[in-house]
């Protein structure tokens, strides 16, 4: 899987797929077709399939996102533990540009809270990684807001994710093992990465929905400033379809 695809899937579809509110028990299986923009120099769009697998039966909920327990749901309030990979590093990488960078699949611990209040939402999540690969931190913020327009449902979202110091050097940077000839070694440092995104379902016949998501993630100058990154800008879009039993 290319890197941003991963993020992708593991940033917007597991949204995509609880957009018009809390998701209801069962299963849900399908494929998304998704792309983006990849900012990694040297590197050019692609478009890939994507699984999707999820599985929720009350508080417990399981998937190819991870797996997570909602121990409060009082009211407006969702707040949820949880164990989510993270694929937005470097996993591959394609030319001499990026020859000698590789980077792991790692695992985080999430604590995910949802405030509900009508059409609108707020959410808030704390992650630290666990699997010892690169111990980084990061917090991710988000409001939005729900509409239909005819059959469709649609989610118009806002928000950031900050990345400690740790974790923007994994994703963004350059390790001092890793230099080569216009290649230094490269340090963010603390970084905030806001972003916009637009999520919507269409329901089919049956239990079949048709789902789209777009989202533009905005990179500040620390993160357009690595020796491995061109773009300032990351777009990046989804396009599926989903079967829920």
């Amino acid at each position: 899987m290319k890197p941003f695809l991963a993020l992708i899937f593991f940033l917007i579809v597991p949204a995509t797929l609880a957009a018009q509110g809390r998701a209801p028990d069962g299963w849900n299986i399908g494929v998304i077709i998704a792309t983006d923009s990849n900012p990694y120099i040297g590197q050019s769009a692609d478009v890939v399939p994507i699984p999707l697998i999820s599985y929720r039966s009350g508080p417990l909920s399981i998937g190819t996102n991870g797996l997570g327990y909602r121990f409060i749901q009082t009211g407006p309030w969702d707040v949820t533990v949880a164990a989510r990979p993270r694929f937005s590093g470097l996993i591959s990488t394609d030319g001499a540009l990026l020859d000698g960078i590789d980077r792991q699949v790692t695992g985080d611990l999430a604590l995910e809270a949802r405030y509900d209040i009508g059409v609108y939402y707020a959410s808030f999540d704390l992650r630290q990684e666990f699997t010892g690969e690169h111990d980084g931190q990061e917090l991710r913020f988000g409001v939005g807001t729900r509409t239909r327009v005819g059959r469709v449902g649609l989610d118009l979202g806002a928000g950031a994710f900050w990345q400690n110091d740790d974790l923007s050097r994994y994703i963004w940077g350059v390790s001092p093992s890793e230099t080569a000839i216009g290649r230094p070694a490269y340090a963010p440092g603390d970084v905030i990465v806001p972003y916009v995104s637009l999520r919507a379902r269409l329901p089919l016949s049956g239990n079949w929905s048709l789902l789209g998501t777009v989202r533009v993630d905005f990179l500040n100058s620390d993160i357009s400033s690595s020796p491995i990154i061109e773009d300032d800008q990351l777009f990046s879009g989804a396009l599926g379809i989903s079967y829920s039993f």
